[in-house]
C-alpha cells in the first residue's frame, strides 16, 4: 500500500509541474505542428489557464488519494 501511495505523490508532483509549465510554450512544442496555420489554431487564453487549473486539480486529488493510501495501510 505504501507503494502505491509513493507513485501517487509522484504522479501529483508531475501533474504540479505540467500546471507550473508555460502552457503555450507546450501548445507549441507538441501540437502546433499538427497545423497548416498554427496561430489560426492556437487555443484561447482561457482554455490554456482551464488546463493549468484542471492540472492543479487533479494534482490536488492525487495527493487526497496518497494521503487516503497512507492513513489505511497504517491502520493495517
Amino acid at each position: 500500500m505504501a507503494g502505491v501511495g509513493v507513485f501517487l505523490i509522484l504522479l501529483a508532483l508531475v501533474l504540479v509541474g505540467l500546471g507550473a509549465a508555460d502552457q503555450r510554450a507546450l501548445w507549441w512544442r507538441f501540437q502546433a505542428r499538427r497545423f497548416r496555420d498554427p496561430e489560426a489554431n492556437e487555443p484561447s487564453d482561457s482554455e490554456y489557464r482551464s488546463k493549468r487549473v484542471v492540472a492543479f486539480l487533479c494534482a490536488a486529488f492525487m495527493l487526497g488519494l496518497a494521503v487516503w493510501t497512507f492513513q489505511l495501510a497504517a491502520q493495517m
